[in-house]
């Protein structure tokens, strides 16, 4: 149940995500008369204000459980998309922007991943399985039809019916949530016998190589989510294209899961990171390559694959390597720094694009920085208490 609870949860995040907006960026656009570089200004500066959602959302979990913050997280987002859905205009477009990825993408994507990795222990790895494949199946589904109804009905209809959807997930999660975790915390190390404090956990190279990666990770699915339909325009491709780019994406995510999983325990979390790192880097050069909707649906794919190994090590690499019970506020940090990096990308995407008038140059240019974080990576060590 908490398994179903925080995957559904997950994927309500959707209307505050970058991936979500990606999907009415068009239309907010045409409709507001902004243009590209104002747009993806705004939506930096409310990504970066909504890092606190983030900061505030994992000392909470740790402090009342999953039932108080889960459920109301979910309730308070249902009512401010419903609301946005009505009530949004070309003056209040910041405003709602900061609100949604402040309760949204930052608070619930934490609590979300949180309740999973603070209930098991033992099992982690079957659950975060559960879980990721629910998120993807529901982030596919939830992609797909918004984008058909939104080209039919129009986003402020389909915004309505998510909101609407959201703060039912809340209702439930009010009589099906539990407040504690599981019986296995019990025993709160993990393998590596492994519990440390925020502080402790600041301090090691585990944690930046971690969090620096999965931000890394967070701009670029960023940056071309939220311009995809603009970029794959450039290359020549259309809106269907697009939409069945942004399926493959989130789909391709249960390969990732299935095979970081199984990596996790032959090579490590570290080294996992760094051959998606590596992948990754490999995808940005060869972007601005793609000729036919195949190449382009695959291309996808590999960054959806990416994005579920980069899921497997949120979920499970924070927990193994700090242990459970400030595993909240950790998460929270790192949670902010993906934000931070999901604001800038865009942001940084969308001015490079107007400078030199294309995408490319943008992703050619970052891709020496992934294959650094790669390669440090590639030898992080799992801290212990020893090594502090």
């Amino acid at each position: 149940m908490i398994v179903a609870l925080a995957a559904l949860a997950m994927v309500a995040t959707l209307p505050g995500r970058t991936v979500g907006l990606g999907l009415i960026t068009e239309s907010l656009i045409s409709e507001f008369g902004m243009t590209r570089t104002e747009y993806a200004r705004f939506n930096m500066i409310a990504t970066l204000l909504g890092t606190a959602g983030a900061l505030i959302a994992g000392p909470l979990t740790d402090r009342f459980g999953i039932r108080v913050t889960l459920s109301g997280t979910l309730i308070l987002l249902g009512c401010l998309v419903m609301t946005m859905s009505q009530w949004m205009t070309a003056a209040t477009v910041m405003a709602f922007l900061i609100l949604t990825r402040t309760v949204g993408q930052s608070a619930l994507s934490t609590i979300s991943v949180t309740s999973v990795g603070k209930w098991f222990t033992t099992r982690l790895a079957i659950a975060m399985g559960v879980f990721s494949v629910i998120v993807a199946i529901g982030f596919s589904v939830a992609i797909v039809g918004a984008q058909t109804q939104i080209a039919i009905v129009g986003w402020r209809k389909v915004w309505m019916t998510i909101g609407l959807s959201v703060l039912i997930l809340g209702l439930l999660c009010v009589a099906l949530a539990r407040r504690g975790e599981s019986s296995q915390q019990a025993s709160e190390e993990l393998g590596n016998g492994t519990v440390l404090t925020l502080r402790e956990a600041l301090l090691t190279p585990c944690f930046w190589v971690f969090a620096i990666g999965m931000a890394l990770y967070g701009g670029l699915i960023a940056s071309v989510s939220l311009f995809n339909e603009s970029i794959l325009r450039e290359l020549g491709f259309g809106q269907e294209t697009f939409r069945y780019a942004m399926a493959g994406l989130m789909s391709a995510g249960l390969l990732g899961n299935m095979i970081a999983a199984w990596s996790a325990r032959r090579i490590g979390l570290p080294r996992v990171m760094a051959v998606s790192l590596a992948i990754l880097t490999i995808v940005m050069l060869t972007y601005a390559r793609l000729q036919s909707d195949w190449q382009v649906i695959t291309h996808a794919g590999i960054f959806g694959f990416c994005g579920g190994v980069f899921s497997v090590l949120f979920f499970t690499g924070f927990g193994q390597a700090f242990g459970h019970t400030h595993l909240g506020k950790i998460q929270g940090c790192a949670q902010a720094l993906a934000v931070i990096a999901s604001a800038l990308g865009p942001w940084w995407l969308a001015d490079v694009q107007q400078r030199l008038g294309s995408y490319f140059s943008a992703m050619t240019s970052a891709a020496p920085v992934f294959a650094l974080v790669a390669i440090c990576a590639w030898f992080t060590k799992i801290p212990s208490r020893q090594s502090l």
